[in-house]
């Protein structure tokens, strides 16, 4: 298979949520992304055990979402320009959760956003 321009920017996108899965899902008490990237665990946090399980869990929920969203990409890359739509549409995805993530977690998430918006327009003119 000749990988095009498109397909290896859907596919560095899918990889960036593979990592966002692994920082949500370990380990598993206190998830790797809440301790190092937001700095908000559990401590500035003020929760109590069960809220700090609590708040795991949650994330740990998200990283599963971001798996999804990786599978759904490399199932997108592979079949090329006929996924198009679909492409576009979770490309466009990433980006508003990018977006959305640093107005209500933290300003980090932003490079999700300009990430996923380079990787859509590459599809875009690459396709």
């Amino acid at each position: 298979m000749n990988w095009t321009t498109a397909q290896i920017a859907i596919c560095s996108i899918g990889v960036l949520h593979l990592v966002f899965m692994v920082g949500e899902l370990y380990p598993w008490e206190h998830p790797w992304i809440m301790v190092r990237v937001l700095e908000k665990w559990p401590q500035q946090l003020n929760l109590s055990d069960s809220g700090t399980h609590f708040v795991a869990l949650v994330v740990h929920n998200a990283g599963i979402y971001n798996g999804i969203v990786a599978a759904g990409l490399f199932a997108a890359a592979s079949a090329g320009p006929v996924a198009f739509p679909v492409q576009i549409a979770l490309l466009a995805g990433g980006v508003v959760a990018g977006l959305f993530g640093a107005k209500t977690l933290t300003v980090m998430t932003v490079g999700q956003a300009i990430l996923g918006a380079i990787a859509l327009v590459v599809v875009v003119c690459f396709r």
